[in-house]
């Protein structure tokens, strides 16, 4: 009798879930197939949008990850298993994690946009605050910049998106430009001329563009020349520091005399 109870059990317990069970394993492996076809679907959707390599992985595995999360939860209801618990305990946990993480969280989307919308490319010259040098990697949670003293800086991407960025690009024309006070007894042709040889000194100005001088202050002892050739982005420092020697000899060797920086008087 007792045997007959167990027998009769266990055929009450297969006919109600047996049928689960089976199109529980139905759902779950047919729910990979499709899933493992809809990653590699995205994954060339992605390609064919050419977003960044770095980002393409990450993306195709968080979609990944997100479906077979979604796929379990539909298998455990499918057998029976109440998920309403489940989901409110995970989100809970994710809202924590969240707040622990805000701060990484911040520079994470921050790299995330850098890459997509690259607002700067490895090899350019960028300043950001107080700090200059070239992109040497753009990475998830930081950007890093090398100085022309060969100096390292790490950058969290989340202070990349809050202001403005100064961006030479690497292979666009820019103008270099330095401001100098001279004598204000100089005479302006000399001082062109000065200019003009300086530049023809330069291996990296673009010579389809003319040497700019142009006079933006004067006082009753000096006057302020702001001069400016044109040069590659990815030439940029070299020229800036090219145009600071040769116009010191170009000044040197027509008498052009700088003058003394202006002190502010005290009242």
């Amino acid at each position: 009798m007792e045997e007959k109870t167990y027998l009769d059990h266990l055929t009450e317990f297969t006919w109600i879930y047996g049928p689960k069970f089976v199109a529980a394993l139905v759902l779950f492996f047919g729910g990979l197939w499709v899933i493992k076809r809809l990653a590699r679907g995205f994954d060339a959707f992605l390609r064919r949008r050419k977003v960044d390599e770095s980002l393409r992985p990450f993306f195709t595995s968080l979609a990944d990850t997100g479906m077979k999360v979604i796929l379990i939860f539909m298998v455990a209801n499918t057998v029976g298993i109440e998920t309403t618990s489940f989901i409110a305990v995970f989100s809970a946990v994710a809202f924590s994690v969240g707040l622990a993480l805000q701060g990484s969280l911040g520079n994470f989307a921050s790299g995330v946009l850098i890459l997509l919308f690259k607002p700067y490319r490895v090899g350019d010259l960028i300043t950001v605050g107080d700090k200059t040098g070239h992109v040497t990697e753009i990475q998830i949670f930081n950007t890093v910049l090398m100085n022309d003293h060969g100096k390292k800086i790490i950058i969290p991407n989340g202070k990349m998106t809050e202001g403005a960025i100064e961006n030479i690009e690497m292979d666009v024309p820019v103008q270099v430009e330095i401001a100098i006070l001279i004598d204000a007894e100089s005479d302006m042709k000399t001082v062109r001329a000065a200019a003009d040889a300086a530049a023809a000194r330069c291996p990296w100005r673009l010579t389809d563009r003319d040497t700019e001088v142009v006079i933006t202050g004067l006082s009753r002892d000096d006057m302020k020349a702001e001069i400016s050739w044109w040069t590659m982005g990815e030439n940029f420092t070299k020229t800036a520091d090219f145009m600071h020697e040769t116009l010191k000899e170009e000044f040197d060797a027509r008498n052009i005399k700088i003058a003394k920086e202006r002190r502010k008087e005290s009242v």
